[in-house]
């Protein structure tokens, strides 16, 4: 039966903090986003397997260059502007208001951009960019509007926990990526353009699909008191140094490398495997810091405090599990399936513990933003980008890609410490109490895969009794 009908079979479990039980609608939510996640993951990683042993490291780097670029400057433009929306969206502000918004925001910022960096690129290929190659940047640039229009209407989305449409949308992103990869690239043998290809077509279309997704609930949720442009570029200027300072933070070797390493492709699409499997442990602190920032934004300060601690030592424990276990995983994948890339596997050992890092990071810093505090927020990310870019420069050129695994390390684990130091004050709890986990949640972890055993194995029965 459904989990809202209140069987005993399906009833939430009660533990301290409201709506984050096992069955709970925020838990539920947060699984159907983390079992979207998987379904991604399992449609992207033989994407980037296949793109990658077809193209081999060099043009790996060539490809890795380019995609990083829509990302790069929707970093720079979009001024924090999607978590305002995903904040106001939580509080309950209009949806029609915010659309009207979004809109304005992606035909002004995402033409100016463009503009600039068109103008940027010849000296972009010289020092930042010097991996990637001339006309595919400039064709890459198409994505700049569609994946703003993307951005605001899934923080539009998940604000107003509008979820599961979405997240299908998001699975059916993946699988035509993967197709895509198959046919240009396989196939067709097109090389990075055949890649990037692929992109601009997964690109477009999740564009159109979230577009339409947001229309049909502007139609169904029709609540709320209109927002204004001011609150929104007001709330998102204060969040704007975390936005920018985030992305760098983590994305700052990518374009370091290449400005530092005599030959980046090569080096570059050795990185970017090493960080494609360091980062398989982020869908879960992805899944729930999602959800977390517009649940915190609509909760009382007491409720969103109790909901902290249990989010972030659960979070921990899954996400220090996952990456014991993907250890080997990854160390024998690489080594039957990616031989090229055997190079990469430093830089990940090195990268993965900063990945956990981070991971406690991102829910300390959802709590943050939901309460508030963006300033808190963009001040610990100003001071990790300080860190990484300093240890960046003077790692580089001595130990190449691990020299960036190591900043990567340092400059995630700063941030964490001072977000849960400032999540720690704001909430009135010890540092220790938000991250270190327990027996109750070994026990809540124990409880949950038995329900969805028992689920499952209830459901089998049914589909074996209904057989004639």
């Amino acid at each position: 039966m459904d989990v809202e009908s209140g069987s005993p079979e399906t009833a939430p479990i009660p533990i301290p903090g409201r709506g984050i039980a096992a069955g709970s609608p925020f838990a539920r939510r947060v699984g159907g986003i983390f079992a979207t996640r998987i379904v991604q993951f399992a449609l992207a990683l033989p994407t980037s397997i296949l793109i990658s042993r077809l193209l081999g490291p060099a043009d790996k780097g060539a490809y890795v260059a380019v995609t990083t670029l829509p990302g790069m400057i929707s970093a720079l433009g979009l001024l924090g502007l999607p978590a305002a929306v995903n904040y106001f969206a939580g509080r309950g502000a209009s949806i029609r208001s915010l659309v009207r918004a979004a809109g304005l925001f992606t035909v002004v910022l995402s033409g100016v951009l463009i503009g600039i960096v068109w103008l940027s690129l010849p000296w972009l290929e010289t020092s930042f960019l010097r991996a990637a190659p001339d006309d595919l940047a400039k064709v890459v640039l198409i994505t700049v509007p569609t994946g703003m229009l993307a951005t605001f209407g899934g923080t539009m989305l998940y604000g107003r926990q509008s979820i599961r449409t979405y997240n299908l949308i998001l699975i059916v992103q993946s699988a035509v990526t993967l197709a895509a990869a198959v046919v240009f690239v396989g196939v067709l043998h097109l090389g990075v353009l055949g890649a990037i290809a692929g992109t601009l077509l997964a690109s477009t279309l999740l564009a159109i699909g979230v577009t339409f997704e947001v229309f049909g609930l502007q139609r169904r949720d029709r609540s709320g008191e209109p927002v204004s442009l001011r609150s929104l570029i007001s709330y998102g200027g204060r969040l704007y140094p975390a936005s920018i300072t985030g992305y760098f933070n983590y994305r700052a070797d990518t374009y370091l490398i290449q400005a530092l390493i005599l030959a980046p492709g090569r080096a570059l699409g050795l990185y970017s495997i090493a960080v494609t499997f360091a980062e398989l442990i982020f869908y879960v602190p992805d899944s729930v810091s999602t959800m977390l920032l517009p649940r915190i934004a609509g909760s009382t300060p007491g409720e969103a405090n109790q909901i902290l601690g249990r989010v972030g030592r659960l979070t921990m424990l899954i996400t220090t599990g996952a990456a014991v276990a993907l250890i080997p995983a990854a160390v024998i994948g690489i080594h039957l399936v990616l031989p090229a890339y055997v190079d990469a596997l430093p830089a990940f050992f090195v990268l993965l513990p900063g990945v956990v890092s981070l991971s406690l990071a991102k829910v300390m810093t959802s709590y943050l933003s939901g309460r508030g505090r963006p300033g808190v927020v963009s001040l610990g990310a100003i001071v990790a980008l300080v860190v990484n870019i300093g240890l960046n420069v003077v790692l580089i050129p001595a130990l190449g890609i691990v020299g960036a695994s190591l900043a990567s390390l340092a400059s995630y684990t700063v941030l964490a410490t001072m977000m849960l130091i400032a999540a720690s004050r704001l909430a009135g709890q010890s540092p220790w109490t938000l991250f270190v986990p327990g027996g109750a949640e070994v026990a809540l972890i124990g409880v949950g895969l038995g329900r969805i055993r028992s689920s499952v194995v209830a459901r089998l029965a049914r589909r074996k009794r209904a057989q004639p």
